[in-house]
């Protein structure tokens, strides 16, 4: 069944049934498959919450970018777009950095300078 009528306000049950072939649906999928991937493709019970707030601010964001564009912002959904957009912030700041930009801790970074020596030696004695 395709949504029709649906704002930044939508109740969540209307939100809930996004068909796929939607820009709502479509901005959804790709920007918390973007998120999974910066968490490294496999997110914790948290981070995988987190996801799931993330991407439905996202579409609700976006849906009050319309409303913003079409002219028709109230002084109350000015508060509420600034609410969601900093709300949003505070959850990606949560997530953390990109998967690839993590530091490691000490311990594994002597594991991994081990595992090279231990490589290193291996091919010389061949």
């Amino acid at each position: 069944m395709k949504t029709r009528g649906l704002g930044p306000h939508s109740r969540r049950h209307r939100l809930g049934y996004l068909d796929g072939r939607t820009y709502e649906a479509k901005l959804y999928n790709e920007f918390r498959a973007d998120l999974i991937t910066h968490v490294g493709g496999t997110p914790s019970i948290p981070q995988a919450a987190i996801i799931e707030r993330c991407a439905w601010l996202k579409v609700r964001i976006a849906l009050m970018d319309t409303k913003v564009a079409q002219g028709g912002m109230t002084e109350q959904d000015s508060r509420v777009y600034l609410a969601w957009v900093g709300l949003m912030g505070r959850l990606l700041t949560r997530l953390g950095e990109p998967a690839s930009e993590r530091q490691i801790d000490a311990l594994e970074y002597a594991r991994m300078l081990a595992a090279e020596e231990r490589a290193a030696a291996s091919d010389e004695a061949a």
